[in-house]
């Protein structure tokens, strides 16, 4: 029994040794990238501009605020609508870059597994309720990023892929043509309203001195 026991424990030292590798570039990636993007914003960005671009983004993580409440919020603050719309997009590339990568470990980080294994349950449930969503398969996730009568995201969108029985690779793309078209669109469309607005003064005079100063 000792013998068995300590062959077992063999080869899972082993099996964990070999996807070392792998788990590393896996874990790290998704933090690089968004390292990255912060990066960028931090030097392209005013500070007051930066600090309302962190908010943003930290509240589209949290429910249930979504690309809805703030790409059009952020436009409003001045950030053009398309750098809006590219750092929402990203932050739906890095969590669903993390989740694709890392599916199988993340349920048991401590305070996250418990939200992702909610989240997962939710989603099986939109799915069955909407099986003709589920029958589009790839273009399924696509339009679950991209709408936000959806409510979803990158975390969402990899949980769905997973139980559609998708592929990373594809269930990345997915994620991110989502995101693109969903981010692009309401980006495009918040700002073309706020021209309207400023432009004919529909907004009230303490409104309009804060949002359209450079409409």
């Amino acid at each position: 029994m000792d013998r068995l026991r300590r062959h077992a424990l063999q080869r899972d030292f082993h099996d964990l040794y070999r996807r070392l590798p792998y788990r590393a570039v896996a874990l790290l990636v998704p933090f690089l990238v968004l390292a990255v993007h912060v990066s960028v914003m931090a030097l392209t960005l005013s500070p007051q501009d930066f600090a309302a671009m962190l908010g943003l983004m930290a509240a589209y993580m949290l429910p249930p605020a979504g690309k809805e409440t703030v790409i059009p919020i952020g436009i409003a603050l001045g950030i053009p609508w398309w750098y809006m719309a590219l750092s929402i997009v990203m932050i739906d590339v890095e969590t669903g870059l993390f989740m694709a990568l890392n599916f199988d470990v993340a349920y048991r980080i401590p305070f996250l597994g418990p939200l992702l294994a909610d989240l997962t349950k939710t989603t099986k449930q939109f799915l069955e309720y909407h099986r003709w969503l589920a029958g589009l398969w790839f273009f399924a996730i696509v339009l679950m990023v991209s709408v936000p009568f959806f409510g979803s995201g990158g975390v969402r969108g990899s949980i769905a892929g997973k139980l559609l029985g998708m592929s990373t690779l594809l269930t990345f793309l997915a994620i991110l043509a989502g995101a693109l078209i969903g981010c692009f669109g309401i980006a495009l469309g918040s700002d073309a309203l706020l021209t309207h607005l400023c432009t004919n003064g529909a907004l009230p005079a303490e409104i309009s001195g804060l949002v359209c100063g450079g409409v």
